[in-house]
C-alpha cells in the first residue's frame, strides 16, 4: 500500500466514508426537534470538514485558504472538547477525585492532538511538542486505568474505560484515530514502514508539498513552490504526449 497509488485511494476513501457517516449523524441530529445541542452540531460539522479536508490532502488537492479553514475547524472542535473536559471534570470531582483527574487527562490529550494537527502549517515545532505531549498523556491514562481497575462512584464501582465509553461524543473514535496516526508517523519516521506516496508525480513534488504543510516554506506571491512545480511538470508531460503523437 505504501508504494503504490492505490494505498492513497484507500485512505481517501476511508476519510470520505467518515465524512459521510458524520454527515448522516448531523442530519439525524438536525431532524431531532426535541434536542438541538449546539456543541454536538459544531462537533459533527467540524468532523465533516476535517474528514473531507484530509481526503483533499491525501490527493494533494489544496483549495484556496484550505490551511486557514483547516485551522479554524480544528479550533472549533478543540473548543467543543475543552467544554466537555471542564464539564466532565466538574461532574466527577465530587464523586471521585482520581477518576476526575483521569477524565481530565483523557480529554486534554485529545485537545493536544487536535492542537498538534491544526498548528502544523503555522508552527511545526510546537505541533510536534503538542503531539508528543498528547502521546505521553494518553499512555499515562492507559497505565493508570489498568493499574486502578475500579473507582467508587455513587455507591458503585466503575472503571475509567467504562466512564469514557459512556460519553456521548466521538472522543474514543477520535483518540483511536490519533493513536493510529501517531504510530504511523513514528514507524515511517524511523523507517520501519515506508511512506505513502502517489506514483503520479515525482518524489520531489511531495517533498515540496510536505515543506508547505509543515510550515518550512512560506508562500511567495501567493503561491507555494509545489504549485509551480506541478504546473511545469504537467506541461512537460503534455508536451511529451504531443511529441509522441
Amino acid at each position: 500500500m505504501a508504494q503504490n497509488s492505490y494505498g492513497i485511494q484507500i485512505l481517501s476513501g476511508v476519510c470520505i466514508a467518515f465524512g459521510l457517516i458524520f454527515l448522516f449523524q448531523l442530519i439525524k441530529q438536525l431532524q431531532n426537534k426535541n434536542h438541538k445541542d449546539i456543541s454536538l452540531l459544531i462537533e459533527f460539522s467540524a468532523l465533516i470538514l476535517l474528514s473531507f479536508i484530509f481526503a483533499f490532502r491525501i490527493f494533494f488537492i489544496h483549495p484556496p485558504f484550505i490551511e486557514w479553514i483547516f485551522g479554524l475547524t480544528g479550533v472549533a472542535l478543540a473548543l467543543v472538547y475543552l467544554k466537555k473536559m471542564i464539564s466532565s471534570f466538574r461532574l466527577y470531582k465530587p464523586k471521585n477525585n482520581l477518576l476526575a483527574i483521569l477524565v481530565f487527562v483523557f480529554y486534554f490529550s485529545i485537545l493536544l492532538f487536535i492542537t498538534s494537527l491544526v498548528t502544523v502549517p503555522f508552527a511545526a515545532r510546537f505541533a510536534q511538542f503538542a503531539g508528543v505531549a498528547a502521546v505521553i498523556l494518553i499512555v499515562g491514562f492507559l497505565i493508570a486505568s489498568l493499574l486502578r481497575r475500579k473507582f467508587s462512584v455513587d455507591g458503585g464501582n466503575v472503571s475509567a474505560f467504562a466512564v469514557i465509553a459512556g460519553f456521548k461524543d466521538r472522543s474514543v473514535l477520535l483518540l483511536s484515530l490519533f493513536i493510529i496516526f501517531s504510530l504511523y508517523l513514528g514507524f515511517t519516521s524511523t523507517g520501519i514502514l515506508p511512506k505513502l506516496y502517489s506514483d503520479e508525480y515525482p518524489q520531489a513534488y511531495f517533498e515540496l508539498v510536505n515543506k508547505s504543510e509543515t510550515g518550512k516554506e512560506k508562500e511567495v506571491n501567493g503561491k507555494y513552490k509545489y504549485e509551480d512545480f506541478k504546473k511545469r511538470y504537467d506541461e512537460f508531460v503534455a508536451r511529451n504526449k504531443n511529441d509522441k503523437k
